[in-house]
């Protein structure tokens, strides 16, 4: 009666919570299906039921069903005390708790008879692996901004002094002219020892005098300058 119970309580919260993350198996496949070709011990006994596994049942709902029983009543191919009834034709079965055998026969009479019965046994569920742990990565150092170096001046070359203005150069001295001759007009009377001139003589020969006395004036300006130069 307890286990009875017990499967009963299993179905619901199947029911309530649905199929549950695992492996999906139909029965008798991939050879046959629910019927009476198959041999279900040995379909069975090549599978690790896990808890969270479900068992799909496919079959004509004209033909037959599944009923849910005890080991019991899986032994003696008795359908009247069902845990469960299933009569869809695609009919899933979830495997929520591991630990357990299931056990399963056709309802219509004289099938289980002929073969048409299962027991499922489930294993609780693998422990998943625990996660690697990842080394820490090590923090890695600020990086560091290089301060530009400061940029080195080139020394300012010295002025030269500015170099002063040449002297004015002082005007050459120039020669004293040497003194002209005294200019004797032809005609006329040399000085008198006193240093005085001598008188003109009268107007009427002052004339041809001063026309020489002219050109006396003239080459003594030609003489003189001549000997400047040299």
């Amino acid at each position: 009666m307890a286990t009875r119970a017990l499967l009963v309580l299993t179905v619901a919260i199947a029911a309530v919570l649905g199929t549950t993350h695992g492996a999906s198996y139909t029965v008798g496949a991939p050879a046959g299906s629910w019927d009476f070709q198959t041999n279900y011990t040995r379909w069975a006994s090549g599978i690790s039921f896990r808890a969270g596994d479900q068992l799909v049942f496919k079959y004509s709902p004209a033909a037959h069903n599944v009923v849910e029983v005890s080991k019991a009543d899986h032994d003696s191919c008795t359908a009247s005390r069902p845990l469960a009834t299933f009569a869809t034709g695609d009919d899933t079965v979830p495997l929520p708790a591991g630990g357990v055998t299931r056990y399963f026969i056709c309802g219509v009479p004289g099938h289980c008879a002929g073969g048409m019965k299962l027991a499922v046994r489930v294993e609780a569920a693998s422990a998943p692996a625990p996660p690697v742990a990842m080394a820490p990565r090590a923090a890695r150092p600020p990086t560091a901004s290089p301060s530009p170096a400061p940029m080195a001046m080139a020394p300012r070359a010295a002025r030269p002094p500015t170099a002063a203005a040449p002297a004015t150069p002082a005007p050459a001295a120039m020669a004293p002219r040497a003194a002209l001759p005294p200019m004797v007009t032809p005609g006329a009377e040399a000085p008198a020892a006193g240093g005085m001139p001598a008188v003109p003589p009268p107007s009427s020969a002052a004339a041809p005098a001063g026309v020489g006395s002219l050109v006396g004036l003239g080459l003594g300006a030609a003489v003189a300058a001549l000997m400047a130069f040299h």
